[in-house]
This record gives C-alpha cells, structure tokens and sequence, in this order.
C-alpha cells in the first residue's frame, strides 16, 4: 500500500476519446499531453465525465494503462474503478495497481440504491484486496446514493480508504466532513461549481470536469487561497463560472468534448445515448464557443471575405475548429438564425445580411415606411454595420412595445457592436454592410433582463452563423437525428 500518497493541486477528470475500436489512443495520449502542460497536478481517467458507465471492462483497463503510461514521470494516476459490482471494482483496482496507478476513485454503487451497510461492505471489500489507496467517490445526482458525513466517519476507519471526492454540491455535508476528519484523511471537490468555497473550506484539491479544459485557471483560484487573497480567487471563479454551468448542467463529457474539438484538442464525440442538440443544445454549444473565446481558449487566424474581384482578411476571426471556413465567398446574401432561452422571455432571431449594393438593400429602403402586411421596421441610430430592426409579431400593448423596440432593439444593437468588437466583421467592410433582423418577442413576456440577455445571444449566433455558412446542408443532415421539433432544429 503506497501509504504516503497525498493528493494536491488539480486532477481533470479526463473525457475519454472513442474510435470504433474503443478508445482512441493516439487522441487520449493528446489530451493528456494538454492537461499536463496546461499545469494538471494529476488525472483520472474512467470517472463519470469519461463516460465509464458506458464502457466495457476491457475498455477501462485499456483506458487507465494508457493514462498510466501517458502520465509516467510527470504526474500520478487516480483511476476510476467504479463499478456496480463490488468484483468488478476489486479486478479494476487491481489491474489499475498493475500499471502504476497512484491511488483507486471508487464510486459507490449505484442504481440499485444500496444501504448505508451495503456501501460499507463494498468498499470494505475492496480496500482489503487493494495494493492501492481508495478514495470513496460520492455523487448521489447520478447514483442515487448519498454518502452522509456519518457513513463517511466509518468509511474512514476501513484500513486503505484514504480519500473522499465530494461532488454532490452539499456543501453543508462537505463542510461537516472537513471538520470532523483527521489531518490524514484527504478530501477533495468535485463539484465544478462549488469549487471556490470547498477549496476555501479546506478541500485538499480538485477534480473536475471542466479541468479538462483550464486546469491551470484552478491552480491559480488555489495559490490565491493559499495566500489568503481571496479577491483574486474570487475574480478566477467569475470569469469561469458561465462556462462551468454549461459544463455541469448540460451532459459533462459532452460539453467538455464540444469544448475541446472547438479548441483544437480532438477528442470526438459522446458515446450513445448522449447526442449534441438535445441535453447540450445547439445554443448551448454556440455560448460555449463564445464562452472559450473570452478566455482566450480558441485560436484565432486570418478569414478571407470575397468582395467581388478584391479580397479582404479578417486577420484575427476567432476560428473554432470544425465551425469557421478560411474563406467567405460570396457576401452578396447571407442568413443566420438562432434560439435563444426558453419560456415566455425565448428569442427567436431570423436574419439576412450582405453588401448595400445587393438585395439587402431592399430591407434599407423599406425601413420606417408602413406596408400593409409588414411590421414596421427602423434603422437603428448610431450604428455600424447598418442594422434594420423588425419584429415578427403583432405589437400587443405597450408593454409588449417597450420589450420590442426597447429591450429587444437594444440587444440587437449591443450583439452587432460586439460582433465588431470581436472582430468578426473586417473593419474595413463595417460600413459596407447591412444587416436586417426580425425578431420574435412573445406578447405575454414580462421579464425584460431575460428579454435582453436572450435577443443579445440569438443575435450574437445568428450572425456568425450567417458569416460562417451555418447551418450548412451536411450540418443539418448530421443534425437530423438528434431533432425533436423543426423549429430551428431545436428539440
């Protein structure tokens, strides 16, 4: 029993790469490679954002031996060795200590909801057939199962279990465990959410999902805290935390891999029955790229736009991998369309856009004028590109009017404005440019900030998805399966 084992600093729970075959090896040693020189202290590979309930046995070993030859010499393996069957965990354990893995992340069972007596024997049972230490693994919003703090007391006692990762989001239970454990006995968070105030706690670490993504943000949230400079932690935590509830919210591995691929990291795609479009939305993927370009995780190069016989670069478009061509043909005539939120405060953004010497100009021309069978439409003031407004429903009342051409217009204003600010429009076509965009703001709406937020996203797509030449016919093809209604192609 490797009995000085200590965890510190930050594991990724590692996304694992699939190919027909299995797992993808070559992409696996890849993204293990990237935690490590994105300063990860250690990794986990087969815990729940690698998907291990979806894997055979073989899969996991094949899994954690490439983890553990992957990571020798830099930083030590916590293999995920969960299984519902306590045998089953006992063989993984072993196997997992066979390749050089520092310690054991043992899951407590699941589905069949065992008793606290239950989970005591089973990691009894394996603790005593270990060369390795055990670290219990609580997470109940999958499992079923609670470890309460007083199971924990036992826990602890058993010769072996030397660790708990925490990821319920209880911090009331977490904080009653830190408090009653001695020095020895290690816990770390596991909750990307609550990571801050764990860590602040007195959580030894962290192993998180979204440290597949910016290991080394957390590093820094912990050498804050260390120095008791809990305004800089605090600033870290706020700059992440949009990105870590798409993350722990919106399928886990699945984001995480969406994230990835975008980032140039290529780690394919979830394991059935997970699917991008539907728990991970097709929204949500768009505010995750935006998310990952705020913190400066995708790339930027050059995109060629075609105007006519001349060229113009746009030397530093943010170019997310898979979703931004090297070059816009044709900027005669462009659509873009996005969902944004859900309820009565759901934005509905439908647009065209082009040069002023093409058809949008037709959208310039009618802007003001009343048209019967039209909406009146305006220009809106103090703004390049030109941009048209127009509403797509009948104006109601005057509440629904301030939410229209009040609250709506303004979020269509501020998305073009930061469209430029981050460059995806060449500053020199800015003023070449019309945009013309119809907006859906339901007539029983009342909640004007969500009114804003939701138009200002919608928008935001919208545009690049016009720019980009998205949905394109094979994107929609490829999105067909995962549809439950044809609206936008959102289920």
């Amino acid at each position: 029993m490797t009995e000085n084992y200590r965890f510190k600093g930050v594991y990724p729970a590692l996304v694992t790469p699939f190919d027909e075959n299995g797992v993808n090896e070559e992409q696996f040693r890849g993204l293990i490679d990237y935690v490590i020189s994105a300063g990860a202290t250690g990794i986990v590979p087969c815990g729940t954002t690698g998907e291990f309930t979806n894997m055979r046995f073989e899969e996991k070993v094949e899994a954690i031996r490439i983890a553990c030859e992957a990571a020798k010499g830099k930083v030590p393996v916590l293999a995920g060795c969960g299984a519902a069957y306590t045998n089953d965990a006992i063989k993984l354990v072993r196997r997992a200590a066979e390749f050089g893995a520092a310690a054991a992340l043992v899951v407590t069972p699941y589905f069949l909801r065992p008793s606290n007596k239950e989970i005591y024997d089973h990691f009894e049972k394996i603790a005593n057939n270990s060369d390795i230490p055990i670290f219990v693994y609580n997470i109940p919003q999958v499992t079923g199962v609670p470890v309460h703090w007083k199971l924990v007391d036992g826990l602890r006692e058993i010769d072996g279990i030397q660790g708990l990762k925490d990821s319920s989001g209880d911090l009331v239970n977490l904080t009653t465990i830190l408090v009653r454990r001695p020095e020895e006995f290690q816990v770390v968070v596991g909750h990307d959410e609550v990571a801050l105030p764990a860590l602040a706690s007195g959580c030894d670490g962290a192993i998180l999902a979204s440290a597949n993504i910016f290991p080394d943000r957390y590093i820094k949230m912990q050498a804050a805290l260390a120095q008791g400079d809990l305004k800089e932690a605090l600033i870290i935590q706020r700059s992440i935390q949009k990105t870590v509830r798409i993350i722990v919210n919106k399928g886990g591995g699945l984001a995480v891999k969406a994230a990835l691929n975008m980032m140039g990291i290529p780690v394919g795609h979830a394991r059935a029955p997970l699917i991008e479009g539907d728990l991970l939305s097709y929204e949500d993927i768009d505010e995750l790229r935006t998310c990952l370009e705020d913190l400066q995780l995708i790339k930027r190069g050059p995109v060629t736009f075609r105007v006519g016989d001349h060229a113009i670069v746009a030397e530093a478009y943010p170019k997310a991998v898979g979703l931004v061509p090297d070059e816009v043909p044709d900027l005669t005539l462009l659509h873009g369309e996005a969902l944004a939120g859900t309820g009565l405060e759901v934005a509905h953004v439908d647009l065209v856009m082009g040069l002023k010497s093409g058809p949008v100009s037709v959208a310039l021309e009618g802007a003001g004028r009343m048209m019967e069978g039209f909406h009146p439409s305006n220009v809106i003031k103090d703004l390049e590109p030109t941009t048209v407004f127009a509403p797509t429903v009948t104006i109601t009342g005057e509440l629904h009017k301030k939410l229209v051409y009040d609250v709506a217009q303004r979020a269509v204003a501020d998305a073009v404005r930061r469209t430029v600010t981050d460059r995806i429009f060449p500053e020199e076509l800015v003023s070449d440019i019309i945009v013309a965009v119809n907006v859906f703001v339901h007539p029983k709406a009342n909640n004007a900030k969500r009114v804003h937020i939701n138009n200002f996203r919608a928008t935001r797509f919208a545009i690049r998805r016009a720019i980009e030449g998205r949905q394109s016919v094979e994107e929609i093809v490829a999105r067909r399966d995962s549809a439950r209604h044809p609206f936008a192609y959102n289920p």
